[in-house]
């Protein structure tokens, strides 16, 4: 017998279902992902989903809630799915999570919770994400309306929509403060809506959880550009609380060999890359030929991350002559390294649906590891080539890792697109220098208990912690939202 911390006694699942692989969700098929950007995965149907429930022991060690950045009672929701009791799981995932629609789409689960399920030591982990998507969806078909609570009187401006924004509105809404949130973009979603591309997360889940804000009472005002079209100082004296969450929307610019100030056409960031065709699902088409439109074109994405990744899809969907993924980092990084003479249980990985697109086309892997590029060819202001150079791992002592350029390894490449997918240094500077908020030495805003170094002026996010997961910002959007409540009691 084993009693539980709450001094309850354990139950093991009756007849779990101990088939090693993990139900598979239906998807759009190969030969018609590439003529279309709708969203490839589909939600488990109720057959599914309850098969699927099935493989989770019920664990009561509860290792793949530790490993979930927000926490989701992970095994306590599933034995709300084992019970039928759909409406109570989604509950569940509500004490934690405020974006469960997004989060169990777009989350890496393979490298959170996943990776922690007991059953991926032999077998595949529960398809805990996908779960959690059949969760939501069965609650939004309900139509069940969510709790409102006693309005406290206070005023709160959230700056910026994206997943930190939406969660910490979800979260002082709640909490009964009237809540208006203020977007620079003509439609709200920040990232969710223009920097992830259709594919992967339909725009109408954005526009859904959008919705059900405005419902609870959330006003949206777009097309507000805090810090240069509305004053700080307007929006102090009309709110008690400002929070900003306004992402790392800055980009690693990279100079490609050229002279300052040389503008090329041809090279754009991998968000303007993105939003141009966010903005064509919504009726704004993109011009053929324009440095957006990828069609016929010789393309060059630099970055292997998942930005890097979209515009690899978003390229293929265009109608891309050739697509070279330039990758600075060896292809297995760390492997060469033993660390430790202990046996190492493998963790899940999984394939980014855009490698698997261009490998069912080509026939193979899309990026050049350790490679950079060293200058850009341009004739007429437009690129037209690009010249590579090979890198050589370096470690020093600690293990830390350096790419030296290999002399003699450079390599001509054609290219009329150059997208680059390097990252993002922090929040654009105009919207802290407005508020007179510090900043850290990579841009970031500093925050003391979410509080910046202004008054009554809130930071959470990426643009607090620096570039990282939809889960983490949703997270610490949620965090920073209770920190408000607290500040607002007094």
């Amino acid at each position: 017998m084993l009693i539980m911390p709450d001094n309850t006694i354990f139950q093991p699942v009756k007849d779990p279902d101990m088939r090693e692989e993990r139900v598979k969700a239906d998807r759009i098929p190969m030969e018609e992902r590439l003529g279309s950007f709708d969203e490839i995965e589909k939600t488990y149907t109720r057959e599914q989903a309850d098969t699927e429930a099935k493989r989770c022991l019920q664990c009561p060690t509860h290792w793949c809630q530790k490993e979930c950045p927000a926490g989701v009672p992970v095994t306590d929701f599933i034995g709300k799915v084992q019970q039928g009791d759909l409406e109570g799981a989604y509950q569940l995932i509500r004490t934690a999570s405020t974006l469960p629609e997004i989060c169990s789409r777009v989350c890496p689960q393979e490298k959170q919770c996943q990776s922690n399920c007991t059953r991926s030591i032999r077998t595949q982990a529960v398809g805990i994400g996908k779960l959690e998507r059949y969760v939501t969806e069965q609650h939004y078909a309900s139509g069940a309306p969510e709790k409102k609570a006693e309005p406290t009187g206070k005023k709160v401006a959230v700056v910026g929509s994206g997943p930190a924004g939406l969660s910490a509105a979800q979260v002082l809404i709640s909490l009964g403060h009237d809540v208006t949130v203020l977007e620079r973009d003509q439609r709200p979603g920040g990232l969710l809506e223009y920097g992830i591309p259709n594919m992967k997360l339909e725009k109408s889940v954005v526009a859904r959880k959008i919705e059900s804000l405005e419902k609870q009472g959330v006003k949206f005002q777009c097309g507000v550009n805090v810090g240069k079209t509305l004053l700080p100082e307007q929006l102090e004296g009309e709110y008690d609380a400002v929070l900003l969450a306004v992402g790392a929307k800055a980009p690693r610019i990279l100079d490609f060999g050229l002279s300052d100030g040389e503008k090329v056409e041809g090279i754009v960031p991998a968000v303007e890359f993105l939003s141009a065709h966010a903005d064509a699902l919504e009726g704004k088409a993109i011009e053929p030929g324009s440095q957006y439109d990828a069609k016929g074109k010789d393309v060059i994405i630099v970055g292997g991350g998942d930005t890097g990744n979209d515009c690899l899809g978003t390229s293929l969907r265009d109608g891309a002559s050739s697509i070279t993924q330039i990758e600075m980092l060896p292809q297995n990084i760390g492997k060469s390294i033993q660390v430790s003479s202990r046996k190492q249980r493998p963790k899940e990985t999984k394939t980014d649906t855009s490698q698997e697109e261009y490998a069912s086309r080509y026939g193979k892997d899309p990026h050049v590891y350790q490679t950079t590029i060293k200058e850009v060819q341009v004739e007429d202001g437009k690129i037209c080539g690009v010249t590579t150079i090979g890198l050589a791992p370096v470690y020093d002592g600690h293990f830390r890792l350096t790419m030296k350029e290999i002399p003699g390894s450079e390599k001509q490449l054609p290219c009329s697109l150059l997208v680059f997918a390097a990252g993002f240094l922090g929040p654009e500077g105009y919207v802290p220098e407005a508020f007179g908020s510090a900043t850290d030495a990579r841009g970031n805003i500093k925050a003391s208990g979410y509080l910046s170094s202004s008054a009554k002026v809130f930071a959470c996010g990426d643009c607090r912690t620096g570039q990282s997961l939809v889960v983490k910002a949703m997270a610490d959007g949620r965090d920073c939202a209770k920190a408000v409540d607290e500040f607002l009691k007094g």
